[in-house]
């Protein structure tokens, strides 16, 4: 599931700081605390260098100096952990936090240059138990995010939001076939300032139910003399069900929607390139005719491993076609999904826990009306470092 769109406000995120609070009582080393076990911490920082360009006005904007071309500097800072809280032979629960702040410098617009700023944080709770041969999971997740001076298009921000999640899984290995079953839950509340009231229109409670089934195929005849660096791929087919209820729309009768998502995994691992590639098409059908649509997207992750350096390519091809042929309108990354996007990441050992990053983006994306879409590329290098290794 997930919950994309536009908005703003002048509020910070409530988990974002929330979670920056927090990160005192994880963060202490296990060697001092004897209780929690940092697993991983970061803390990064970047610059970036982005130019947009697409001539539209975009209703979901409350300004109207829309441009043609936006450039924008970014600054960015994040903090993220894993974090053992308990760990038995059976059973394990972990914390996860992640917090940042992206301060951008826009250039472009004809009545002012804008500082659009995103807070942004998210908290995760998982808990797993060995249980009847196989793994059970728990999981709770809340995020949050609030953007402060939004900008016209071209330079597109999606919205504000808190989103609670709750899931439950279970996966177990049935004659070499992995099986795996998982239901969740979403709240997803959105927070759009006075001028963006309509947006309150896409708050979301969700329902999905989802199974998996998969194997693992060695690429040596005697996978055990490899160790753990043996190579090998995997092929993981999976169906979902899910039930989305918008209780701030429709009056005489709500919108509901049934999504039906079927898809499948590739992925390959071996010492020296990790790939993972997705196919999956969506069938959705709904209360309400006019955001009745098929879709498609197909996603693909390549890393290739050297000693001290890994270059990375992630690329998304997504679309989606409405059954009426005169929808408009949309909700740019809610309800217009149709998009190709592009990334590179090189990513090199500078020192002892730390890396450095340099990466490109390109991104096509289709604004809030049909056929209409915008650009992004952008180029830019962050250091990453590990304080406790």
């Amino acid at each position: 599931m997930h919950a994309t769109g536009i908005g703003a406000s002048r509020r910070p995120a409530r988990w974002g700081v929330i979670a920056l609070a927090l990160l005192p009582l994880f963060t202490v080393p296990s060697a001092v605390s004897g209780q929690s076990r940092v697993r991983d911490f970061v803390i990064t920082a970047g610059l970036t260098g982005e130019a947009w360009w697409g001539d539209f006005s975009a209703i979901t904007v409350p300004q109207f100096d829309s441009t043609e071309r936006a450039q924008a500097g970014v600054g960015e800072w994040s903090a993220r952990g894993v974090f053992s809280l308990l760990r038995r032979s059976t059973h394990r629960l972990e914390a996860a936090l992640d917090g940042g702040i992206r301060q951008s410098a826009a250039t472009g617009f004809r009545l002012r240059n804008y500082a659009p700023r995103e807070n942004s944080g998210r908290l995760t709770l998982t808990y797993e138990h060995l249980l009847g041969g196989g793994v059970a999971t728990a999981e709770a997740t809340a995020r949050s995010r609030r953007i402060i001076d939004h900008p016209p298009m071209p330079l597109y921000k999606h919205p504000g939001y808190d989103i609670y999640n709750v899931q439950a899984g279970y996966a177990k290995s049935v004659r070499a076939i992995n099986v795996d079953v998982k239901v969740a839950g979403e709240q997803a509340d959105y927070k759009p300032p006075p001028q963006l009231d309509h947006l309150d229109f896409l708050d979301r409670n969700s329902m999905v139910v989802e199974a998996g089934a998969s194997r693992v195929f060695y690429l040596a005849a005697d996978p055990e003399a490899y160790g753990d660096a043996r190579d090998y791929w995997t092929l993981r087919f999976f169906g979902a069900y899910g039930y989305h209820s918008y209780p701030r729309q429709g009056r005489d009768m709500q919108r509901v929607d049934h999504a039906l998502r079927l898809g499948a995994t590739f992925g390959l691992r071996t010492t020296k390139l990790e790939i993972t590639t997705t196919v999956a098409g969506i069938r959705s059908r709904s209360t309400s005719p006019r955001v009745e649509y098929n879709h498609g997207r197909v996603h693909m992750q390549a890393t290739w491993l050297w000693d001290d350096t890994d270059v990375s390519l992630v690329g998304t091809l997504a679309r989606k076609r409405y059954i009426q042929p005169t929808q408009d309108a949309l909700v740019a990354g809610e309800e217009a999904d149709n998009a190709s996007v592009l990334y590179a990441e090189v990513t090199r050992s500078l020192g002892l826990n730390v890396n450095g990053a340099f990466r490109l983006g390109w991104r096509k994306v289709e604004t809030n009306y049909t056929g209409a879409f915008y650009t992004r590329f952008g180029g830019g290098f962050s250091l990453s470092v590990r304080p406790w290794g």
